[in-house]
């Protein structure tokens, strides 16, 4: 099948009986899944959350250029097998957009008349607040910014992870409110994960100074730079500790760098940036350790063969067009 048909299907541009044709040619063949998985992932990188995209000439001529392009050789070297590859896509994809909906709605956090920034699944978004603080958010990340914020109330609600660079205000505090904390800044640069499906909150401090506290107004910490707040939700515990920083400001260049960290926490990294479902088939392989860096540029399937080279487990893409595709993980002792 041509691959222009294939772009066309991923894109939203066929009739129901040109896109059952696909289905039916992706199902007939190994080969074929594989090569709807290449250029699926591909896209991801070049999509910017539109609900129906149109053909994209760039896209297109990516497409011709990566055909002209040798694959990398293998290497069980993690971390330089990683930067290396892919450098066309970087070039070409990495970047940052901003996605709003502006509506009136009514929470528990707030009654206020708010706009929700929000950065989909598989992207990274970048904005500016009125009073001229930047704002990245990470994949499947949510802002609601009151329309009463301006120079002298500046308050936001958020889940998900952002990194902040605030604009000083000696005299107006810059507050950011998750589900369980409470963060009061003055002019700092520093990273929130604060999710809600995980069961820890992460404040992690770049420049300046920020207070902490719960929601409920319990005082936490005040930190430092180059400290980190980790707060379980659950028992209301708490850990502040010294961490090297870059992982926490990496992300928004599109770069993923962790130190000893297990193959269940990277998981629930790669479910977001690559807009997929990981199910790990033994869960004794969720706890293998890894050190490594990945961009986000790089297809899904390669930064999982790569994975695959450090440890002894292997992986299958269950490819589903109309959802999330899946990766199963198993480990090779079976």
């Amino acid at each position: 099948m041509e691959q222009d048909q294939l772009i066309k299907f991923i894109t939203g541009n066929l009739d129901e009986n040109e896109a059952k044709d696909v289905r039916t040619w992706i199902n007939a063949d190994e080969a074929n899944k594989r090569e709807f998985i290449r250029l699926k992932n591909i896209h991801a990188f070049a999509s910017e959350g539109k609900h129906k995209l149109k053909i994209d000439e760039d896209f297109l001529q990516l497409n011709r250029q990566i055909k002209q392009i040798s694959k990398p050789t293998k290497s069980v070297n993690l971390g330089s097998y990683l930067k290396y590859a892919a450098i066309l896509i970087v070039a070409l994809f990495i970047g940052f957009f901003a996605s709003e909906r502006r509506y009136s709605f009514s929470s528990d956090q707030t009654n206020e008349e708010c706009n929700e920034f929000y950065s989909p699944e598989g992207q990274i978004s970048e904005f500016k607040l009125i009073d001229g603080t930047r704002v990245w958010l990470n994949s499947g990340t949510r802002i609601k910014v009151p329309v009463s914020f301006n120079a002298k109330h500046r308050i936001l609600f958020m889940e998900g992870e952002a990194f902040f660079e605030v604009t000083k205000n000696p005299k107006y505090p810059f507050f950011v409110h998750t589900e369980a904390l409470s963060v009061r800044v003055m002019g700092t640069s520093f990273n929130v994960s604060a999710y809600h499906s995980e069961e820890n909150s992460e404040i992690t401090l770049i420049e300046g100074k920020v207070g902490i506290k719960e929601r409920n107004g319990q005082r936490l910490a005040m930190l430092l730079p180059g400290q980190q707040l980790v707060y379980d939700k659950a028992n209301r515990s708490k850990l502040r500790r010294l961490v090297d920083t870059s992982p926490y400001e990496a992300w928004r260049d599109g770069k993923m760098i962790f130190k000893d960290r297990s193959l269940e926490y990277i998981s629930e990294r790669l479910e977001r940036w690559y807009n997929v479902e990981i199910d790990f088939k033994e869960e004794t392989i969720s706890q293998l350790k890894f050190t490594g860096t990945i961009l986000k540029s790089k297809p899904l399937s390669q930064v999982l063969e790569v994975i695959t080279l450090s440890a002894p487990i292997r992986f299958e893409i269950q490819v589903n067009p109309d959802q999330k595709n899946k990766v199963m993980l198993y480990s090779l002792k079976k």
